[in-house]
């Protein structure tokens, strides 16, 4: 893997530590047990992700991104916030929860089309990932009204 490519990753490594950080706030307050079940599931599957990648990283001679951006902090203290306000807290969980996790994985896509055929087959394995999640938020967020 060339070094150009690194400070992507890691660009990707910051982004999914937001997204995972926000699915932490969230299973803490919700509700449903069904809701919790799913969001623990995801935040498994981003831990997985994220740490995939921190290796990729690694095994490229460079230091992997160990922690999240200043604005995904604002941006899970404002959902936070948000749902606090909100008559559906777990609704507006996952409204903010799909939201996120959109960016992450057009963040993936666009990522992957520019890549060189050996991170382009890193990516695939995460995007994968990232689709399932997506479907699952998306599913929810169009089904829950709040």
């Amino acid at each position: 893997m060339s070094h150009a490519r690194v400070p992507r990753y890691n660009d990707l490594i910051r982004q999914g530590i937001d997204d995972r950080d926000l699915y932490r706030r969230a299973l803490a307050q919700v509700r449903e047990p069904g809701l919790q079940a799913l969001l623990a599931e995801n935040l498994q599957t981003l831990d997985m992700l994220i740490g995939d990648l921190q290796a990729q990283v690694q095994a490229s001679g460079r230091t992997p991104a160990r922690h999240g951006t200043l604005s995904g902090a604002l941006r899970s203290a404002l959902a936070e916030m948000t749902a606090g306000l909100a008559n559906n807290r777990d609704a507006a969980w996952v409204h903010s929860l799909a939201r996120n996790e959109c960016a992450l994985l057009h963040s993936f896509e666009r990522q992957m089309a520019n890549a060189p055929a050996d991170s382009a087959r890193v990516l695939s394995v995460q995007l994968s990932r990232l689709h399932g999640i997506h479907r699952d938020m998306h599913c929810l967020a169009g089904t829950t009204h709040g």
